[in-house]
């Protein structure tokens, strides 16, 4: 029997090893979920999970649910929020601009049974009972009122050896 080795005419197959510099593929030591899960005011309340290390879910009267879920490694913490089943009603008896105003809010917020995701980097997290919190409060939240569109691209870097774009004018004379 012959080895790739031996065969003329054929390539060796190497495995790919790790970068020295990489960091070993152990987990991330996280403290258990029920210690970093952010407490959210009435009327959610937080459910009692067969995993509290692991998954925290939390429900509204309305039928909204908001989870969190350590991924593998702890990594990463995911997050979702799904609407509820019921969306507030249009009010009678207002001006045709009013419930145009109404129907629009309605068809920007997050629509029932529909979830929206977002996923907090533990890695580069320095406080994570707060990042939590605040990526809870800030984005997840929200989302119920107005949907978001997606997160803003940051700025392009500026070019190697300019400064900053000069200014043009239109209209000077010479």
């Amino acid at each position: 029997m012959t080895d790739s080795y031996d065969r003329p005419g054929t390539t060796p197959a190497f495995r790919r090893r790790r970068p020295t510099f990489a960091a070993p593929r152990d987990e991330i030591d996280l403290p258990p979920l029920d210690q970093v899960a952010p407490s959210l005011d009435p009327p959610w309340l937080k459910d009692d999970t067969d995993t509290p290390d692991r998954k925290a879910l939390y429900r509204h009267p309305d039928g909204h649910s908001l989870g969190l879920r350590i991924q593998s490694r702890g990594f990463a913490v995911q997050t979702w929020i799904t609407a509820g089943p019921d969306l507030p009603p249009i009010p009678d008896g207002t001006t045709p601009t009013e419930q145009a105003e109404a129907q629009a809010a309605r068809d920007a917020r997050l629509q029932p049974g529909r979830t929206w995701h977002a996923v907090l980097n533990t890695r580069t997290s320095k406080a994570l009972a707060s990042d939590l919190g605040a990526l809870v409060r800030d984005r997840l939240l929200p989302a119920l009122v107005k949907k978001p569109r997606g997160i803003p691209a940051p700025p392009p870097p500026a070019r190697i050896g300019q400064s900053r774009p000069i200014p043009t004018t239109e209209g000077t004379q010479k």
